[in-house]
Order: C-alpha cells, then sequence, then structure tokens
C-alpha cells in the first residue's frame, strides 16, 4: 500500500527549509494547505482533501475515484489549482481511493474511514520512476488525515457498531451521549437523560436517517431506537449549522446499519441478569434492598444485497424481556413491571446510478410494559396481597424516505419524506377505583409531608391517553462554485406537522387526600380533573450558508441564517401561538495557522430556538374540568375508598394543603386564547459562542480544547397575572379586581418582559415587567473542554475529556429537577412573584468538574479488554421551603415551592428564623465516580466470526449519592419535614453485570 522511494539526496541538494520541512514530515506534507471546506448533513458526508507531491506541491487535474467498500459504487472527481478536491453527499462509512496524476505514480488505498467527525484525508504522490533510485533517506509516498475545516461543531461522533464491541457502554441512546465531552447525566426524575452544555433534559432534539423522532410533547427524551440498527450516533454540543435547528441543549443525529454486497447475518445475546445486581442504600422512601432488575434480549440480523452494487437491505428483529421490582418503605407498596414487546427494523439502499441514491428505513417501536402493584412489609421484604395494576403502552411506526441526487460537479439535491409515531399510555386495570393517600399523623393538626396510600384504594391515580404523531417534509440544494475563493451554498427547507391527541383523567373519576385538622377533625379533600383534545402544530424553516474557503483555503468562514416559524392551535383549530419570523445568525471560521492541514483555529456564533411543547397545547390551550371540594371524613369504605360527610369550605384548608387547586380552576370549556397567552411573545431562545483549537499528531493522535459561553436570551412559562391585573383593574379605575382571587389567569408570558394580554374582564391590557414582578429567565453556562483522541489502529484506542463549567441561573429551561416537574414549559417557576425570590444561583446541571475517559486493548487476536471511566463533581442544593405570607401570600397558598427556610448554619430547625436560602447554597451531593470494565474473547473458528464478552458497569460499586432532599420544611410555623432534609433520595446506579454472546456470520 505503501510505496517507498528515494527522494534525499535531491531534498538534501535543494538545500532549502521548504524541502527540509518535507523531509521532517515523513513525505506525507506537512506544508501542504488545508483541505477545502465541505458540509455533513444528516445522513451523508462529502469527502475532501488534497493531492500533493512529495515536494509538498500540490498537484492540479489530478484524478481522485472512490468507491465504496460495501456497496460498490463510485464517485470520480478532478483536484483544483491548489490540489484540493470534495465529493459531497455520499455515505458515511470506507472507501477505496484511486489517486491518478500524469508525471506520477498511481496510489491506491482501501478501508478509509469516512465519518461525519473525519472525512478529509490528503495523499502524496511520488513521481514516476522514482522508486527506482536508492538512497539512505526515504520519504514515503501515502495519506494522511487532516482536519475536517467545516467543522466549528463540539461534540463527539461515536460509532456504535465498532465502539460497543469494544467498550463497556450501556445499550441505549442516553449512555452514547454522555460519552460526548461536556454531557451529564439529568435529574432521574427524567429517566437516564441527558444535561448537554448546561441546557436542560428537556432541549434537545433526536434524528435517526433524517427523522426527528424527539418526544414533541415534552422534549424529553425520543422514540426508543433498537441499540443494534444504530450505526453511529452524532453528538452535536455546540456550534452547529444551520440546517440542524429547534434545540436549545444538544442535538443528536444518528445513522443506521444497511446492506452490502456481501451477505451477513448475525445473533446476538445479551443477559443482565438479577443475580450480578448489587442494590443501593435505601433513601427515605425507597426500600432499595428488595430492588431487583434483570434484563434479556436477544438480536437477529440479516443483511445483503438483492441486485449486486444497485439494491441493498437490512433488517433487525429484537426480542425482549425486561423485568424490575422496587418497593416503597411510605407507600408500602411493592412495583413489578415487565416488558416483552419485540422491536422491528429495516432499511433498503437503492443506487441507480453512482450519485443517484434512494434510501427507506422503517422501525417499530410499539410495545407495552405491565406494572403490578402489590402491598409490601419493608421490615421483613415481604410481598403481600395484589392490589392492582396498570398497562403503559408507548412507542409506534416510523418511517423516513430520502433521495439524494448529484446532477453536476457543482449540484447535489436532496429530499425527504416521513413519519414518526408515538403513544404513551396508562390504562388502569381497574379504572372505576379512585387512589386515597392519607396524610393523617398521630399529632393533630400536623400533615405528614408524604402520605400512605390507602389500602384497597387503587395505586394507580390517573390515566392517560396520549397519541403523538409527526409528519415532515424536506428538502436541500448543494451548490459548489468558485470566485473570490471556493463556495459550498448549502439551502434548505423542511415543514413538520404535529399532532397530539392527549386525555388525562383520574381513575375512579376522583383523587382524594385525607386530612387532620385541630378544630374540625378528619376531613377529605376530593379533586376531579379532566383535560384533554386534539391539538395540531407546525414547524417550518428554511436556511442559507455559504462555506466560503480563502487564501489558499486556510480560511474558511461559514456564513449561515436560519429562519424558524412555530405554530400552535388550540382543540377548536384557534392559533394561540404563532412566533413569526426567528432568525438565527449561524457564523463561524476555521484558520489553519501552520498550513500543514493539521490543525485549526475554530469559531462560531449561533442563535438557536426552541418550539413549544405540545404539552402546553394541552394544559394551557386544552378544555380542563379541575375542581377541588372538601369534606368531613365519615370513614373509609372496604374498597379503600373515602366515605364523604357534610361539606365544608375552609379557605385556610385550601391555602395549606391543596397548593392552587382551591375551588374551580377549570370549568372544561376551552379557554380564550386571548386571556391564556400574550400576543407579543417570542419562543425560548439561546445565544452561544465558542472558541477552539485542534491538531493532529501522528495518523492516530488529535488534541483540543474549546471555551464555550451560553446565554439565555429568554424563556417562555406560564405565570399568574393576579397581583398584576388587580394591580391595573385599580390604577385605571376599571372595576376587574374582584374577579381575581390570586390564582384566576395563568398567563404563557417571557419572563421578565411587557406581557399584552386581555383580562378577564376583556380589557386588553400592556403589563409591565414592574407590574408582573418577575424577573426576567436567566442563565449563563460557561465551559472550558480539553480533549484528547487515540483511534482505534486494531490494536488499542483511548478518548478521554476535562470539562471545567459554571452553569448559573434562576431557570433550569423546561422542566425543574428541584422537585421533578417534567411539566415542559409550565413549571412553577414563574408561578408566583415569590417563587423567584432566591431562585438565582446553581442549577440543578451544574456540574464544575466532569472526566470522561474510556477506551480499548486487544492483548491478542482472541482476546480484548476495555474501559470506560467518567467522573463528575456534586450537584448543589438549596432549601425550599415556604414563602412567608407577609411576602407574598398567594405564593405562600402554594406551600413548600418557595426559597425560604428555618434555616441556620446548614441546618433546618424550628429554633431558626425564617431566611431566604439561595439556590444551590446549602449542600451538595457526592462526588460521582463510575469505572465499568469488559472482557472479550473471540471464538476461534472459521466458519463463524463469535465473540463471548462479560461486562461489570460500576465495578468498585460507588455508592455516591446523587440527589438529597431539598425540602426544609411544610409550613410557616412547623417543620415535621426537617427530619428529612439532606437526606438520601437517590444513589448512582450499583455494580451489575452483563453477558453477550455474538455470532456473526
Amino acid at each position: 500500500m505503501i510505496e517507498t522511494l528515494n527522494f534525499a539526496r535531491r531534498a538534501l541538494r535543494a538545500g532549502t527549509a521548504f524541502q527540509a520541512l518535507a523531509l521532517m514530515g515523513a513525505g506525507v506534507g506537512l506544508v501542504a494547505l488545508a483541505a477545502p471546506a465541505t458540509a455533513q448533513d444528516y445522513t451523508n458526508v462529502t469527502a475532501s482533501g488534497r493531492v500533493q507531491s512529495t515536494e509538498g506541491r500540490p498537484i492540479a487535474n489530478a484524478t481522485v475515484e472512490l468507491r465504496s467498500d460495501r456497496q460498490g459504487f463510485s464517485r470520480t472527481v478532478t483536484t483544483d489549482a491548489n490540489g484540493g478536491f470534495q465529493v459531497p453527499q455520499i455515505p458515511a462509512g470506507t472507501y477505496t481511493f484511486t489517486i491518478t496524476a500524469d508525471g506520477y505514480d498511481t496510489y491506491t488505498e482501501a478501508a478509509i474511514p469516512l465519518t461525519q467527525s473525519g472525512a478529509a484525508n490528503q495523499f502524496t504522490l511520488a513521481s514516476a520512476g522514482s522508486a527506482a533510485n536508492s538512497g539512505d533517506i526515504v520519504v514515503t509516498a501515502g495519506r494522511q488525515r487532516v482536519a475536517d475545516f467545516n467543522q466549528t461543531t463540539t461534540g463527539a461522533v461515536i460509532n456504535v457498531s465498532d465502539l460497543a464491541n469494544r467498550v463497556p457502554v450501556a445499550r441505549d441512546i442516553n449512555s452514547i451521549i454522555q460519552l460526548s465531552p461536556g454531557t451529564a447525566q439529568g435529574d432521574s426524575a427524567f429517566g437516564n437523560l441527558a444535561s448537554v452544555s448546561g441546557s436542560s433534559v428537556g432541549e434537545n432534539q433526536f434524528f435517526v436517517n433524517g427523522l426527528n423522532i424527539t418526544n414533541f410533547r415534552n422534549f424529553l427524551g425520543a422514540n426508543a431506537v433498537p441499540f443494534e440498527f444504530y450505526d453511529t450516533v452524532d453528538v452535536k454540543n455546540g456550534g452547529y449549522p444551520a440546517e440542524f435547528g429547534r434545540a436549545t441543549g444538544g442535538f443528536v443525529n444518528a445513522t443506521t446499519k444497511s446492506g452490502s454486497n456481501t451477505f451477513h447475518a448475525g445473533a446476538l445475546f445479551i443477559w443482565a441478569p438479577r443475580d450480578l445486581r448489587d442494590t443501593s442504600p435505601n433513601t427515605q422512601t425507597a426500600d432499595n434492598d428488595s430492588a431487583y432488575s434483570e434484563d434479556t434480549r436477544a438480536d437477529f440480523y440479516l443483511s445483503g444485497p438483492i441486485i449486486k452494487d444497485h439494491l441493498f437491505f437490512y433488517g433487525l428483529y429484537e426480542n425482549r424481556y425486561v423485568k424490575s421490582g422496587s418497593g416503597g418503605l411510605i407507600s408500602k407498596t411493592f412495583t413489578d413491571t415487565k416488558t416483552t414487546s419485540p422491536f422491528f427494523a429495516g432499511k433498503v439502499d437503492a443506487i441507480i446510478t453512482d450519485g443517484q441514491r434512494l434510501e427507506f428505513t422503517y422501525f417499530r417501536t410499539t410495545g407495552e410494559s405491565t406494572n403490578v402493584y402489590s402491598t409490601y412489609d419493608p421490615t421483613t421484604n415481604r410481598i403481600g396481597a395484589y392490589q392492582s395494576n396498570n398497562i403503559s403502552q408507548y412507542g409506534g411506526d416510523n418511517y423516513v424516505g430520502r433521495y439524494t441526487g448529484t446532477f453536476a460537479k457543482w449540484l447535489t439535491v436532496s429530499a425527504a419524506y416521513g413519519r414518526s409515531n408515538d403513544r404513551q399510555n396508562t390504562i388502569s386495570s381497574t379504572p372505576n377505583l379512585a387512589t386515597a393517600i392519607d396524610y393523617r399523623s398521630g399529632t393533630p393538626g400536623v400533615n405528614n409531608a408524604a402520605g400512605v396510600l390507602v389500602p384497597g384504594s387503587n395505586a394507580v391515580t390517573t390515566q392517560t391517553r396520549n397519541e403523538d404523531k409527526r409528519e415532515f417534509y424536506r428538502g436541500d440544494v448543494d451548490i459548489y462554485a468558485k470566485f473570490l475563493g471556493s463556495h459550498h451554498f448549502r439551502f434548505g427547507y423542511d415543514r413538520e406537522n404535529l399532532t397530539t391527541i392527549g386525555t388525562t383523567n383520574y381513575t375512579g373519576g376522583a383523587y382524594y387526600r385525607i386530612y387532620s385538622s385541630a378544630t374540625l377533625g378528619d376531613y377529605v379533600i376530593r379533586r376531579q380533573f379532566e383535560n384533554g383534545g386534539s391539538f395540531t402544530s407546525e414547524n417550518t424553516a428554511y436556511y442559507a450558508e455559504d462555506q466560503w474557503s480563502l487564501f489558499g483555503n486556510r480560511l474558511s468562514l461559514n456564513l449561515g441564517i436560519r429562519n424558524d416559524r412555530f405554530e400552535n392551535k388550540n382543540p377548536v383549530g384557534t392559533t394561540f401561538y404563532k412566533s413569526g419570523n426567528q432568525w438565527g445568525p449561524r457564523l463561524g471560521f476555521t484558520f489553519d495557522p501552520i498550513g500543514n492541514g493539521r490543525s485549526k483555529i475554530y469559531g462560531s456564533f449561533g442563535r438557536y430556538f426552541l418550539p413549544i411543547a405540545a404539552n402546553t397545547n394541552i394544559r394551557l390551550a386544552g378544555a380542563q374540568y379541575d375542581v377541588s371540594d372538601y369534606f368531613l371524613l365519615s370513614g373509609i369504605g372496604a374498597n379503600g375508598q373515602p366515605i364523604l360527610g357534610a361539606p365544608i369550605n375552609t379557605r385556610s384548608l385550601c391555602i395549606r394543603n391543596t397548593n392552587r387547586n382551591c375551588s374551580i380552576t377549570g370549568n372544561g370549556v376551552v379557554p380564550s386564547t386571548d386571556t391564556t397567552v400574550g400576543t407579543n411573545l417570542k419562543p425560548q431562545s439561546v445565544d452561544e459562542y465558542i472558541l477552539g483549537g485542534e491538531f493532529r499528531l501522528g495518523q492516530y493522535w488529535k488534541f483540543g480544547t474549546f471555551f464555550t459561553y451560553r446565554n439565555l436570551n429568554r424563556a417562555l412559562e406560564d405565570s399568574a397575572i393576579d397581583q398584576a391585573a388587580i394591580k391595573y383593574c385599580n390604577a385605571n379605575n376599571l372595576g376587574c379586581a374582584g374577579l381575581y382571587s390570586g390564582f384566576s389567569q395563568y398567563v404563557l408570558n417571557n419572563p421578565g418582559e411587557s406581557l399584552d394580554v386581555t383580562l378577564l374582564d376583556g380589557t386588553k391590557a400592556t403589563l409591565t415587567p414592574a407590574l408582573l414582578g418577575y424577573p426576567k429567565a436567566t442563565r449563563t453556562y460557561k465551559a472550558m473542554t480539553f480533549t484528547v483522541d487515540r483511534e482505534f489502529d486494531g490494536k488499542w484506542s483511548i478518548s478521554g475529556s476535562y470539562t471545567l463549567a459554571s452553569n448559573v441561573g434562576n431557570y433550569e429551561g423546561g422542566v425543574k429537577s428541584d422537585i421533578g416537574q417534567a411539566d415542559t414549559g409550565l413549571t412553577q417557576d414563574f408561578d408566583q412573584p415569590g417563587f423567584t425570590y432566591g431562585a438565582y444561583g446553581y442549577l440543578p446541571n451544574h456540574h464544575r468538574h466532569n472526566i470522561k475517559l474510556y477506551g480499548s486493548y486487544a492483548i491478542s487476536d482472541f482476546f480484548s479488554v476495555g474501559a470506560n471511566l467518567q467522573v463528575v463533581s456534586p450537584r448543589k442544593f438549596g432549601c425550599i421551603g415556604v414563602v412567608p405570607t407577609s411576602i407574598d401570600p398567594y405564593a405562600a397558598a402554594y406551600g413548600v415551592a418557595g426559597n425560604y427556610c428555618r434555616y441556620a448554619n446548614g441546618s433546618v430547625s424550628n429554633s431558626n428564623p425564617i431566611v431566604l436560602v439561595q439556590r444551590g447554597s446549602a449542600f451538595q451531593s457526592d462526588w460521582q465516580t463510575s469505572l465499568d470494565l469488559t472482557a472479550q474473547l473471540v471464538l476461534p473458528t472459521d466458519a463463524i466470526n463469535g465473540s463471548l464478552r462479560f461486562e461489570v458497569f460500576n465495578v468498585l460499586n460507588s455508592k455516591a449519592v446523587l440527589k438529597r432532599n431539598e425540602f426544609g420544611g411544610v409550613d410557616d410555623s412547623t417543620l415535621s419535614a426537617a427530619n428529612n432534609y439532606k437526606l438520601p433520595t437517590q444513589y448512582q446506579a450499583p455494580r451489575y453485570g452483563r453477558v453477550t454472546l455474538a455470532l456473526r456470520f
């Protein structure tokens, strides 16, 4: 593959610095200019590079042929005056390059990888006949990786099909995402989702083969794709170009496996038994020593050609048996969950001619999980009588078709159409039986912070039926031109039509809470709640971008602009939010400081916008019936249902125990959008600045560093405007102040900005920030990241990163980890002005230090080992308590929801004064250290490529506390919850083992 020639004598005779540098570069031409700027899109890459002589001179008009090692198609281009070339819009994979030029020996090399993170190479050709010379010093013709000069994107491109066979990693997309520098695991309330670049877990977007599979109901995760189906996962932490949008966090762009000219089949058996899993320590609510988990999966796949060189298929079937269980210390309920639903996935590739390509991808994620609830005795770990069960239905059918056509060296066109479907239904086995929670304690007038399920009542509180459908269209055009340098113009348009159908109601038609009062005795609150409807939304965007290479490709400018528009409608089809044009600049540069194509300095600025989650449609614009009534308790029936006595109307009880659910907060009628949504709103957006550098050392090593600054421009949240409306009505003598009780009108707004809204009496008003009393939503993320990558050469690899970061503000973004609130866009952060006092500080996704290191080593042809180490610094907490009535009486009515506590010297006590405790200033969790190890034995057989792998996750069985109780009280005068303050509520996942048998043909 490598041709050797004697170039020493001519180089030494020339005696120039230019040729001396050529010798120092061992013939790979370290003085060559950078590769021209190119773009990568959702599924394809653009191969680029440069061809030069051993003297370092660019070779013009050289012929560069690429042939796919897997599917046989080829593309041919010629180099320009600078020796540069680019082959646009080809699938990632391995290719055979053949370089020919007049007066030079032909160079051929197979299995050259082209990926989203690396598709640029530099080729050095030897003069024809020079190999016949001999001498003491030789310079080799060959290939060397150079920097991709279009890349201002930070993050990581993970070759899943390769890495997962060498490095221990959980078989889910979020664990792959957390390999990317600067990402961290979010709060456990939202599952194993990742926080990217300081954003909340509800601000990421997920794509597979160009299909958006993000959960648009609340932006928490995406449709579950079979892990074995993934080929590569491109985690874009920041700096992404104009074609990528609708995210203010990270952008996850995955591609799947596809067929080739060779038939392949295989079977994988993955077994993680309960006997190989330790348990976490118990918490105040969870009896973890009784918890168990087991996961058994079998994947079968088949791929190959239908028509050689033209039509290929890949098919996958996964059978699953996943079971887990856990007991509650307070609820005294044991929950068993079982999932057996299979996955289906497939991909078809059709190459009409070289440069004309069709792709179709389909995967089905539809499934069910059964949750069985039983009584439980935590003192003996005995599971008792069956209580109830429900079925969780999830997933749907997903497909996308894509066409890519190259019509000339300067023109490529692509188009795509697809649909993604998801459902999140929870159906109780006893839908006519209500939930009843008993909050009474042994001391009259004092209520427990956590209640106990009344025996016989329903352990399932609500039933939900949620169906989501996304239909999308997309078109892109790539144009290459040369004037004042070289240009790659890219234009595109896409549209998403979103439909969500959602209903939520209490089982048994109500939800009962039982309390005790010193004056009333035992009483019960009955809450009746129904919410639902069918809603539609439209997200459209178009973009234009010029990747402009200057000064012999030493400097590349990325000049992009994106326009996003969002529209949301209520159940009767009336638009309640329309964003208008939202212009997002995407500007970047890369510069080759040395001129060798091996290093770059880069920077970028981007403005990103986030659509409104469909959850907002349902909660804010839907028909909601929400009524709470109060009764004396006459007893409890055999079925666990409270027997209602005389009705009561006690305002103090309403304020103290039911948050804002006092009397009627929804009458079942679709509300006027004029009174629920401001007319001058703008979507959530983030500005991002990145400055970094990267250089390559040798063929395999890459080092980098970059600084990221992200600032939240604004947020969209709902807020009670009652206090402002009362002042406005009184100041203008309108007589409407009596319509407001403090919780009467919640309006979608941009906190900290003026609000144009219709008041309850029909008055159109402009409420100023000073009148509203809400500060601007803020979040600032600053991070310095250092990376190192040593690519796998068949023997060993290593990748690592260290991020030093700060993440502060008064708004996490969409969700609220402090209380586990997944009500995207409708959190309690800005429900009342009193909640914003003390809210500025270290946010839940702040981690000062974040270290990642993973790699593998092949000890022999038959045995290899791998490791994955992650070290994350603690999360910081405050003290959540009740806002004093004297500060904000309406915020006080929510109960434990503000930042006021009886706090002093790090503790909460009745003897302490009530003080404002700044967010993130009271205490912190533990350092989290997790070391995972794997050992793999390759089966010694020629007929089957088999392997047996054993993995241990958290091999040291570290038991770091990841989350502690942040609640410091229940009301202004009593602190019965103080004993639980700071107690652990979540530990890191315990040690567990997994065995994988892979048979590949």
